[in-house]
Parts: C-alpha cells; sequence; structure tokens
C-alpha cells in the first residue's frame, strides 16, 4: 500500500510536466528555444524512468516487510525526480539538479533492483 502513495504523487508530477510542456508550445516564440526542448525532454524522462522504478518499488514492497526502505526509496525518486525537472527548466545546460536528479534516479533504480534479487535469491534458498 505505500507503492500506491507515490504512484499518486508521482502521477500529479507527471500531470504538471506534461502541463508544462503544453504552456511552452502554447506560448510559442514568445519562449526561449531550449526551454522547450527542455520541458519535453523532463516530461519524457520522467515518463522513460518512473513506471519502471514504481514497478521495482512495488515488488519490492511486496517481498520486503521493510515499510521504511519503502519510503526511502519513495521519496528519494520524488526528490531525484523533482531535483532533475528544477535544473532542466531553470538553465540551459549541465546543472547540478539535473545531474544529480538523472544520476540519482538510476542509481536508485540499481539499488532497488539489487535489494529484489537480493530477495529473491534469500527466499528462494529458504523454500
Amino acid at each position: 500500500m505505500i507503492t500506491l502513495f507515490y504512484a499518486g504523487v508521482l502521477g500529479l508530477l507527471s500531470v504538471l510536466l506534461a502541463n508544462q510542456v503544453l504552456y511552452v508550445r502554447l506560448k510559442g516564440d514568445k519562449e526561449e528555444g531550449w526551454r522547450a526542448n527542455a520541458t519535453e525532454r523532463v516530461q519524457a524522462n520522467f515518463i522513460e524512468n518512473v513506471p519502471l522504478a514504481l514497478i521495482i518499488l512495488y515488488l519490492f514492497e511486496i517481498a520486503s516487510s521493510d515499510d521504511k526502505m519503502i519510503h526511502v526509496f519513495g521519496s528519494f525518486l520524488v526528490i531525484f525526480r523533482l531535483l532533475h525537472a528544477w535544473g532542466m527548466s531553470n538553465s540551459q545546460g549541465a546543472n547540478y539538479p539535473r545531474l544529480i536528479g538523472a544520476q540519482g534516479t538510476f542509481l536508485l533504480i540499481s539499488v532497488m533492483s539489487i535489494a529484489c534479487i537480493y530477495f529473491f535469491i534469500y527466499k528462494a534458498l529458504i523454500i
């Protein structure tokens, strides 16, 4: 049930990012050229990574009884996606919020995946 909360929060963030793309498109030529590309990339990157992360988080929740770790993983996912969106929308080019958000998401997906593999092996050896 914990993943349900993070899915809801990230679902709302997805809608916000999609509306940001729409807003920039409606402004047309009044918006800086790089910003339109950046908002689309933020939303596309979100759509690429968040569903997989939520699936892995949910599977971890099913395998684990550690509610604290589920909240840690879920909270970091929200923080990393917010940092990425903020970094991409505030300045053109590389910056720390963008880097931390993107690489943090990849690291988090990797850690959660390893945790799922661990629980699979652990439970397979017990049974």
